[in-house]
């Protein structure tokens, strides 16, 4: 089977010949063994290229002008994209850059304010080589976009963002909204140029907790989770969750909004994959759960294969799981554990002839 195969077949709750495997790759040792250089930003046909080289099945792919993007010709560490977010670059925020300055400073300020637009030409051009390069090589291709609460804060600012929950919650309504129509509208785009899966990432929730409560995220954040399931269903095309942190309390009503998975579980945060498999693994495609923050960082292989081992014994019965971190590969992770976890991937991911999962 081909990445590609392997990915759908897991959207699909189906079992493959094996589990796929994929990564988010933040490392720039990795790309610069793998490469050969480092990316001067987190440019689709480098990072896809990356990918390949090592062996992924599938690669999450952002655009341009919405995660790890840098304008040319800024002129210096400090600089203003489109959406007039002011960011400073320095080397511990590679690919992703730290904000600095908001441009929204209020409620009023939404009146005079307007969003990019998604269709514009140098957005695509990255991204419509990827689709080239993922047919001629077979792997699978999720196309990346922020989520409202991730796309909405970044506006505001998390403090002014979080006080207009109380303070005026029909002009957070607002932009929200517009967030999300921009998301939406790349989606579209993304699904037209080839992509086989669309992820939105949010993070809800903190190491130790969610960020906000249940009735905030019913109230706010849900019904724009299921405008971007809706278009996804009109599409024809699955819709993946992230975030990353503990988000239990928010799960099952993910889950009832209709998205097809849910990427990373984060493991570190307290988030339990058999809980996730037992409750929605015939619901939903489970994605990740390798502990990047201390097994990755410092362990050998024969522990990442162990846990390798036990994500698999979990949550790859019957299809509908992805092995991965539990949300990216970064510069703390020497590039041999990386390896070990993709080797003991292809090593024991593997589904018998019969379709009934091979014990390792």
């Amino acid at each position: 089977m081909t990445g590609r195969q392997r990915l759908v077949s897991a959207l699909n709750h189906v079992e493959g010949d094996r589990i796929p495997i994929f990564e988010c790759v933040y490392s720039r040792p990795l790309f610069k063994e793998v490469l050969g250089y480092v990316p001067e930003t987190f440019d689709p046909p480098a990072v896809f290229e990356c990918y390949q080289k090592i062996g992924y099945d599938f690669a999450f792919m952002p655009i341009p002008g919405v995660s790890g993007f840098r304008p040319e010709n800024t002129g210096g560490d400090v600089y203003t994209d489109e959406w007039g977010i002011c960011y400073r670059k320095a080397a511990e925020t590679w690919p992703i850059d730290a904000v600095v300055k908001p441009p929204l400073s209020s409620a009023q300020d939404i009146k005079n304010y307007r969003l990019p637009d998604p269709a514009a030409p140098f957005r695509w051009k990255g991204f419509k080589e990827v689709i080239k390069m993922a047919k001629s090589s077979g792997m699978g291709v999720v196309g990346n976009m922020r989520g409202p609460y991730s796309g909405t804060w970044m506006l505001f600012g998390m403090d002014t963002f979080s006080l207009l929950f109380y303070d005026d919650p029909e002009s957070l309504d607002t932009i929200l909204k517009a967030v999300t129509d921009f998301s939406i509208e790349a989606f579209k785009i993304m699904a037209k140029e080839g992509a086989d899966a669309l992820l939105f990432s949010d993070d809800y929730g903190s190491t130790t907790a969610p960020l906000f409560s249940p009735a905030v995220f019913r109230r706010f954040i849900a019904p724009q989770i299921k405008r971007m399931v809706d278009a996804a269903a009109d599409l024809g095309i699955p819709l993946v969750m992230h975030s990353d942190g503990h988000i239990q309390p928010f799960v099952e009503d993910s889950v009832s909004l209709g998205i097809k998975g849910l990427h990373p579980i984060e493991r570190a945060a307290g988030m339990d994959l058999a809980e996730v498999k037992q409750k929605y693994g015939d619901k939903i495609c489970i994605f990740g759960n390798v502990d990047n923050k201390d097994l990755l960082v410092k362990g050998s292989a024969d522990e990442i294969t162990a846990q390798v081992r036990e994500c698999i014994r979990i949550a790859g019965p019957g299809g509908g799981y992805c092995l991965g971190s539990d949300h990216s590969v970064h510069d703390d992770i020497p590039n041999r554990n990386v390896f070990a976890l993709y080797d003991a991937g292809r090593r024991y991911g593997v589904y018998d002839v019969f379709g009934v999962y091979a014990e390792p």
